[in-house]
């Protein structure tokens, strides 16, 4: 019977789990900024800003006039593109403010140079969402975030051209998807293009300012007048340090490639996760309880995932850390429950008094017996216990993974009539998870006999409700 704890965390990633992201790690506080304040279109946009001066006459729909805007693109050396980009940030953000038919000075205007540290961030913020605000900008952001590594420009744009044509509709969402050579099995669906994380609100994020909502067009959806395309875009992404452009060296015909730099992939995370999609941090769950760390497993890959672990065990010493997770697994659910007795391997020995003061729990007595006895102490562990435990590994494993994969690694490895006579008693045991468990096993066991097995004992276990 799969009673070990020992393989379950990380937990197995659900099929099903659309919007959820694999882990990323983030740059400090002082990382961000300091990248806010020398990102080059946002110098550009506070050049421009200084161009404009006092009393500047704008037009009717606030911008500057032809002969202006020609002048001043020409005074900074800039495109067209970015002339364009760089105005509706300096209006955006503050640094210029329209007034009547005039524009001058903003009030953060010379936030770069002599602004708090949290007041640059706000206003690369505001600036990110005013390029994001684009539908597809804001889809090859999302993208690059679900590659988590550096693409090849054209696998990208073929990418994103044949999911705008097709329109793959799973949640809603229209997916990218990569050929094989930039595949990312682990990366789930992007963002939607026409329906991206830049039409969410987000909260304050823990470095105080909100990529996904803000002033001007950074939460008032796209700027007029302001719609690259997707080359000119990508690099209005790189001159705002949202992107970074490589090369490929590993191909035979070097290719440029891009990847989320260090403030992008920050910003992005902010924007999905103010949308509701799953966007873990490494380290994230540290200096939080149990509850925590184990909530983020079933997010990492085995490294990843140890690496958590480590770091949460390193804040607290074995005795504290074996309380907290015994105390989490009271309360969790099933699958939370079997990742605390797998986490609680790596506390060892100092593990064992809270362990067994968890045999008096009814609802962790089978867990703390089976990890008991792994670990060398005597516990005792009847039948009924044995098929509780069965029914709870099981309940927890469909959390999170596809069905036919809790299928293939529930039962033990018996001949099809022995598993159908295990399965065929579990009916009996009070669980609230039994029920969708045998009709799991009644649907996607491959074995005639199991499968019938499951069909009438999920339906004597219905009757018993």
């Amino acid at each position: 019977m799969a009673t070990s704890h020992e393989s379950l965390p990380p937990r197995s990633r659900s099929s099903r789990s659309l919007t959820r992201l694999p882990p990323v790690r983030l740059a400090s506080r002082e990382e961000l900024t300091a990248a806010a304040r020398v990102a080059p279109l946002l110098r550009v946009a506070h050049d421009l800003a200084a161009w404009t001066g006092t009393g500047r006459p704008v037009t009717s729909g606030g911008e500057l006039t032809p002969a202006d805007a020609a002048a001043a693109t020409g005074a900074l050396d800039v495109s067209a593109e970015e002339f364009r980009a760089a105005w509706a940030i300096a209006t955006g953000t503050g640094m210029v403010a329209v007034s009547g038919d005039q524009a001058g000075p903003g009030k953060r205007f010379g936030v770069l140079e002599s602004g708090r540290p949290d007041e640059a961030l706000d206003t690369w913020c505001e600036a990110a969402g005013a390029v994001l605000s684009q539908e597809n900008l804001d889809g090859l952001a999302t993208a690059l975030y679900t590659a988590g590594r550096p693409v090849r420009l054209d696998a990208l744009f073929e990418a994103y051209a044949a999911a705008v044509g097709a329109m793959t509709v799973s949640t809603g969402d229209e997916k990218l998807i990569f050929n094989d050579h930039d595949a990312d099995p682990a990366a789930g669906s992007g963002s939607p293009a026409g329906s991206g994380p830049a039409s969410g609100s987000g909260s304050p994020n823990e470095h105080g300012a909100d990529p996904a909502a803000g002033s001007g067009p950074a939460g008032s959806g796209p700027v007029p007048g302001f719609s690259p395309g997707l080359e000119p875009g990508l690099e209005l992404l790189a001159d705002l340090g949202v992107v970074e452009l490589g090369a490929d060296e590993d191909e035979d015909e070097a290719g440029l490639t891009v990847t989320l730099s260090p403030i992008g992939l920050w910003a992005v995370r902010e924007r999905l996760s103010a949308r509701g999609w799953r966007v873990p941090i490494l380290g994230g769950s540290a200096d939080g309880g149990a509850t925590a760390v184990l909530a983020v497993l079933a997010d990492y890959d085995a490294d990843d995932g140890e690496a958590e672990i480590a770091a949460w065990l390193g804040r607290r010493t074995p005795e504290r850390a074996a309380e907290e997770l015994t105390d989490a697994a009271s309360r969790g659910s099933p699958g939370l429950r079997g990742a605390a007795f797998a986490v609680m391997d790596r506390v060892g020995a100092a593990a064992v008094p809270a362990v067994r003061q968890a045999l008096a729990d009814p609802v962790l007595r089978p867990h703390a017996a089976v990890w008991l006895r792994e670990h060398g102490e005597e516990a005792s562990l009847s039948r009924e216990d044995s098929a509780w435990l069965l029914v709870d590994l099981g309940a927890g494993l469909l959390e999170e993974a596809a069905p036919e994969d809790v299928v293939a690694e529930l039962l033990p490895e018996l001949p099809p009539q022995a598993q159908a006579e295990l399965v065929a008693g579990l009916w009996r045991v009070e669980h609230p998870g039994v029920t969708e468990l045998l009709t799991t096993l009644s649907n996607h066991h491959p074995e005639p006999a199991v499968a019938k097995a499951a069909r009438k004992a999920a339906f004597k276990a219905r009757s018993r409700l």
